[in-house]
């Protein structure tokens, strides 16, 4: 329970963080890079103990190697997806699009990787989804259209989409990875090297791809970019410590549905009180759906 409690709380504090960021103009792509670099020095202190050539060699040999930099680039492009969706279609939008990505990995699990779903599980699972359709929707307000408000609504689709399924494979390969270390590998040593390997990779994605489109901007030091993306790499630490460890104990769609509404929840909450964001009638139901879903896949998903 202490790994889905920690994933949860690290996950909102990244998405206030991405909205504090935004709303305060801090520069984001030096904050991705920071955040990267540190969430990579911390694994590598956390894993120093399995660092050596014996491991290293195995790691290459192993089943699950490859998915740890598929994963990192994509935690590197999906962090500055969210950061411009968050600008685009709003910080409720971005992340109802990162949690309903819920459905893929439950999707893979089922379909590839050998998962029984229960029918608890569905039900929940529906839940959750009707749960995002609520808090999502927003009528339609009669409008002059013109092509820049035709750009804009497509970006405030497009980001989100793109945000969703970013999110969703990075889950995959997440979970994938789990179980393919569960079954055939060792915790002890090959998730601290998965998670060098994921943070590397991520790091060296976000320098390359910056570095090319933001020149020597990008590695000009800020201040107040290096302390944000110090505290980002943090949570993002935690987060992926959250997943690999918490999808020891519970199912796919048990533990991703419990993960993905809490965040959607507790970043609503506090965008009301911090932040000042209202709440229309289609967004409360969507809560009170959400805390429905939660009780039936963290209490009743493994029942049938």
């Amino acid at each position: 329970m202490i790994y889905l409690l920690t994933a949860i709380a690290a996950m909102t504090l990244i998405m206030l963080a991405l909205k504090f960021f935004n709303v305060k103009g801090i520069y984001i792509p030096q904050v991705v890079m920071v955040n990267y670099a540190l969430a990579f020095v911390i694994a590598v202190i956390n894993g120093r103990d399995v660092l050596s050539a014996a491991n290293i060699d195995a790691v290459f040999r192993s089943s699950w190697w490859y998915l740890a930099p598929i994963a990192g680039l994509l935690y590197f492009g999906s962090m500055d997806i969210m950061a411009v969706s968050t600008r685009k279609a709003g910080v409720a939008i971005t992340t109802m699009a990162s949690r309903t990505s819920v459905i893929l990995p439950i999707l893979w699990a089922c379909l590839f990787l050998g998962e029984r779903i229960t029918i608890w599980e569905i039900v929940g699972t529906l839940l959750v989804l009707l749960a995002f359709a609520l808090i999502i929707y927003r009528p339609q307000r009669n409008a002059a259209v013109t092509t820049e408000s035709r750009r804009e609504k497509a970006a405030a689709v497009i980001m989100p989409l793109l945000v969703f399924l970013s999110v969703g494979f990075i889950a995959v390969c997440m979970k994938t990875s789990q179980h393919l270390i569960k079954t055939s590998g060792e915790y002890a040593t090959d998730y601290p090297l998965f998670e060098m390997l994921l943070f590397g990779a991520a790091v060296i994605g976000a320098a390359t791809y910056y570095g090319i489109r933001e020149g020597r901007k990008a590695f000009r030091p800020q201040w107040r970019s290096i302390i944000g993306g110090l505290c980002l790499g943090t949570f993002n630490y935690f987060v992926t410590l959250g997943l690999m460890n918490g999808l020891k104990y519970f199912s796919s769609s048990t533990f991703y549905g419990v993960y993905n509404i809490s965040v959607v929840i507790l970043t609503t909450l506090v965008g009301v009180a911090v932040f000042r964001e209202k709440l229309d009638g289609l967004k409360i139901a969507g809560l009170a759906v959400a805390v429905a879903s939660i009780v039936i896949l963290g209490f009743l998903g493994n029942s049938l």
